[in-house]
């Protein structure tokens, strides 16, 4: 069953990817961006503390299963009435231990199509986790370089957050890595997040997440470890580092609108936004299809219009020119018929005879055989070389070869005229032949 719905929602990833974005947006909605508008209570997972970040009001938790987290976050919310808890858009804040970072190396992806190329390659990226996967990257990444580092969640987590929230009255909207919970003013920030089980250390350039280092405490009392890690954190030790050890430190960097990109939105949240605009939403979709149908059948009806109207140009010149076309089949009958004698190669022997003249001159012919364009020379030279070369160059002549090997100054040499081809005229009227 779990393998269905993991094939089922990848189809319906991969499909939905491949349409134009602007009917994308139509079909799925800008359910996110309204949802992260709406948020007006924000919970921050830290240890086994949950804090209300907008009253800054901590509940104690005896494990940081979901059921418990829920109900940490519906205990701050007891003075809400039932009705005030279903109103209100909670936001989850939690560590990076929740999530996977991958970094992958996509020369030439345009900005716009940065999120769907990565969902389309899920499998590929992260092929042990055989189950539907939810992405965060802002698509900016494509602005700094060739190598995008995407966070990822499974769906069933988000799906299980979303469902213990709602059995407490809450309304869930979105989940959100901690240390993304801030906005900075410098370009490049580096922010390390320590709680009592791991540290976390991070990079952001211009709100685009560029590196993410995750490591347990425990790992940290191996020497190589904490050698390997004090090696990363002075890489770029210039830069800003903003230390996050204690509640205290969230609270200074408490911005719930502040890196949307890097929000994971259960489907239950997003379904019930959807809800809301299915109509309008059907609507501007089946316009927008009826629009791209009758956009792409235009180039059709126009090329039938023009069709039919060439048809009829066609046939009002064919009746101008039918006495034109009689008297052309009769020039062909003609040609036809005549071609075998007025198509004969003529070797223009005279010409000839007055270009070897000058070309042998002052040396002497003995003799010479002329057959369909094949002439053989005989004579006596000092220099019969330098005749073969002179008759290669002359553009009357062509397959210019010795026959015979030169003796005592006489030469014999084979020449064809350029211009006379009767392997074709044979070719042509006598096929047989």
């Amino acid at each position: 069953m779990s393998s269905f719905a993991f094939d089922n929602s990848r189809w319906r990833e991969q499909l939905t990817a491949y349409l134009p974005s602007q009917l994308r947006t139509l079909i799925q909605g800008a359910s996110g961006r309204d949802l992260i508008k709406k948020v007006e209570t924000s919970f921050l997972l830290f240890d086994n503390k949950i804090v209300h970040l907008e009253s800054r009001n901590t509940v104690e938790l005896k494990d940081t299963d979901v059921q418990s987290i829920a109900g940490a976050c519906a205990e701050l919310l007891a003075g809400f009435s039932a009705e005030q808890r279903k109103e209100c858009v909670a936001m989850l804040l939690l560590p990076a231990n929740f999530f996977v970072a991958t970094t992958t190396t996509m020369p030439g992806v345009a900005k716009e199509n940065l999120v769907s190329a990565l969902k389309i390659q899920a499998e590929s990226i992260l092929p042990s986790l055989e189950e539907p996967l939810s992405l965060a990257i802002n698509p900016s990444s494509v602005t700094q370089g060739d190598e995008h580092l995407a966070l990822w969640m499974t769906e069933a987590i988000l799906s299980e957050l979303f469902e213990a929230f709602a059995g407490k009255d809450i309304f869930l909207a979105a989940v959100k890595p901690r240390f993304m919970n801030g906005e900075d003013e410098n370009a490049k920030t580096r922010i390390l997040d320590v709680d009592a089980t791991s540290e976390t250390y991070v990079v952001i350039e211009d709100g685009v997440l560029k590196s993410l280092l995750h490591v347990p405490k425990q790992d940290l009392q191996e020497e190589v470890f904490q050698q390997q890690w004090q090696e990363a954190l002075a890489i770029n030790s210039s830069e800003n580092l903003i230390e996050l050890n204690d509640l205290a430190d969230y609270f200074a960097r408490f911005d719930v609108q502040a890196n949307p990109e890097y929000c994971f939105f259960p489907h239950g949240a997003l379904n019930a936004t959807r809800r809301t605009v299915q109509g309008k939403q059907y609507l501007a979709a089946a316009a927008a299809v009826v629009a791209v149908i009758f956009l792409a059948a235009v180039p059709f009806i126009l090329q039938g219009i023009e069709f039919r109207s060439l048809a009829t140009t066609l046939a009002m010149h064919r009746e101008m020119a039918s006495d034109a076309r009689q008297d052309q089949a009769a020039v062909v009958s003609f040609e036809n018929e005549w071609g075998l004698i007025s198509d004969f190669p003529e070797q223009n022997l005279r010409e000839a005879m007055f270009t070897l003249q000058n070309i042998l001159r002052p040396d002497t012919l003995s003799s010479m055989e002329v057959s369909e364009g094949l002439i053989k020379i005989q004579g006596t030279s000092n220099e019969p070389q330098a005749i073969l070369q002179r008759l290669e160059q002359d553009p009357m002549f062509t397959e210019v070869v010795f026959s015979r090997a030169t003796n005592n100054q006489r030469y014999y040499i084979d020449l064809r005229l350029s211009t006379v081809n009767f392997e074709g005229y044979m070719v042509r009227y006598f096929p047989d032949e």
